[in-house]
Order: C-alpha cells, then sequence, then structure tokens
C-alpha cells in the first residue's frame, strides 16, 4: 500500500519541517539536497529537499510534482540557485533537460544510482521495504513523471 499522502504539497511540507532542520545543522546525505532559489514572486529564499545525484560539475535533480512543483517555476523565473550537498554548498546555474542526449544521461544517471538513503526515502513514500530493482523503478516513475533539471555547479564549495 503506498503512502496516501505521497506526491502532495502536504507530504512535501512534512519532508521540509523534519528534514530542513537537521540537514541545515548537518550536511544532507549522499544523493540528497537542500535546493534553495530565489521565489519568483517574493524575491525571498525558498529551500526544498531534493534527491540531487552529482557527477562531477552537475547534479540531477527532479521536479517529482512535475508542473506544480513552486521550486521549479522559481527555477525557471531565477536559474541561479544553490544546492546544499553532503560535501558543501555550491551555487549553481539551472536549467529544465530538453535535448535527448543530455536527457537520457540525466536519466542513467538519476534512475540507476542508488545510495543508502533511497531505502528510507523510498520506504517513506510507498510504505514498503524495498530491493534495489523496486528502488529503480521507483526512481523510473518519478524521472518519467516528473521534470528532470540538471544543475550546473562550480568545483569547489563556498567557504
Amino acid at each position: 500500500m503506498a503512502n496516501p499522502f505521497a506526491g502532495s504539497r502536504f507530504y512535501a511540507r512534512m519532508g521540509n519541517v523534519f528534514m530542513q532542520p537537521m540537514w541545515s545543522v548537518l550536511h544532507p546525505p549522499v544523493g540528497f539536497a537542500i535546493l534553495t532559489t530565489r521565489g519568483r514572486k517574493s524575491g525571498q529564499p525558498r529551500r526544498q529537499n531534493v534527491r540531487a545525484i552529482r557527477e562531477d560539475e552537475r547534479v540531477v535533480v527532479v521536479a517529482m510534482m512535475g508542473e506544480r512543483a513552486q521550486w521549479l517555476k522559481n527555477a525557471r523565473a531565477h536559474p541561479e540557485v544553490t544546492l546544499k550537498l553532503h560535501d558543501g554548498t555550491y551555487r549553481g546555474v539551472a536549467h529544465e533537460v530538453t535535448e535527448p542526449d543530455e536527457r537520457a544521461w540525466a536519466e542513467t544517471l538519476y534512475v540507476e544510482t542508488v545510495v543508502r538513503n533511497d531505502y528510507f526515502d523510498y520506504a517513506s513514500y510507498e510504505w514498503a521495504f524495498p530491493g534495489r530493482r523496486a528502488i529503480i523503478q521507483a526512481h523510473r516513475r518519478w524521472f518519467d513523471e516528473g521534470s528532470p533539471v540538471v544543475v550546473e555547479i562550480g568545483s569547489m564549495p563556498e567557504e
């Protein structure tokens, strides 16, 4: 039985309420990040917990709520973002994935990468204890139903 709140604004907000304070003090675990965008109307910083898979100076994140994701709308208006990853905080520029080659690369990276915390994330989202195959299937569904975004970051975190 899937979590009835999964995919809702309520679920996303509860994740932010419980995880952001902890991740603000500690660094997010590998495979996750706090994405900070600038509000498209208010101009205020807006933070969202995201699954973030990094390869070199590119990070793939997916707006799992697709067009409903406020952080995606904010990143479209103001593509300069900040990502707090497990090894530091990086400034970057976000863009939606539109090119077929980049989409294939992003999909492979996002879907096939399984980190330890994916097991907890899956269990809270699906209310089931997963195996690797189930996690990869969930990643594929999230990628296909969501809006993939690549954030180009620098090689060194901010001081």
